[in-house]
Order: C-alpha cells, then sequence, then structure tokens
C-alpha cells in the first residue's frame, strides 16, 4: 500500500520513517484591559519523511521531482489513517551524501526530506 508520494509518483518503499508535525498558526494581541488574546487562524503540518540509502537511478527520479520549490506529496494522515492527497509544500532545504562512488555503483546516503505545508 502507497503512504508516500511526490507528484504522484510513490516512493513507498524509499521510506524508513514518516513524521507529521502539527503547527498552530495564530496571532496574539493585548486589549485595553491588559489580557492576552489569541486567535486561532489554521494548522499547518511540517511532514518529515527518512529516505533509506539510494541508488543512482532512484535518486536521479526523486531529485527531479524535488526540483521545484512547490511540490504536491500524499502520505498517511495519522488521525483516519488513510492516505491523504494533493498536500501542497514547500522543500525548504534539500541535500544529499555519495555513500559510494564508483564507476559500476553509485549510492548516496539514508537522509530526511522536511516538507512544509502551504
Amino acid at each position: 500500500m502507497a503512504f508516500f508520494k511526490i507528484n504522484n509518483n510513490d516512493y513507498s518503499s524509499c521510506v524508513n520513517s514518516l513524521k507529521i508535525t502539527k503547527n498552530r498558526v495564530y496571532t496574539a494581541q493585548t486589549n485595553a484591559a491588559g489580557d492576552t488574546v489569541a486567535d486561532y487562524i489554521n494548522t499547518k503540518r511540517v511532514i518529515e519523511v527518512g529516505i533509506i540509502p539510494l541508488d543512482a537511478d532512484v535518486m536521479a527520479s526523486l531529485q527531479n521531482d524535488l526540483d521545484n520549490f512547490n511540490v504536491t506529496i500524499s502520505c498517511r494522515n495519522p488521525q483516519t489513517n488513510a492516505l491523504e492527497d494533493n498536500i501542497n509544500c514547500i522543500i525548504p532545504t534539500n541535500g544529499v551524501d555519495y555513500y559510494t562512488i564508483r564507476v559500476d555503483k553509485v549510492m548516496y546516503k539514508a537522509f530526511v526530506l522536511v516538507f512544509q505545508e502551504l
């Protein structure tokens, strides 16, 4: 079963961890009585995805999907345990490390992708 996709490409087999953090967005202000009042605006998610060590072909495909600053992902929602589609996100940073560089085989180290919901 698919539980993680980027731009409709399934990368579930490359994932070793999935962490979803909810950040509540609000404004706070002090009224005339000196009380602080918080107004809830919405909730945005930060999705951290652990990627296993990859070979050159899979990494090239993944990097092509990550090239855009804004991507659409699908991942399992922990509240419903169902795949939630079309979550618009940005990728503020994306870095990879080589594990081995040989003529016959190139491998990349495991890394974590961080997506911020728009």
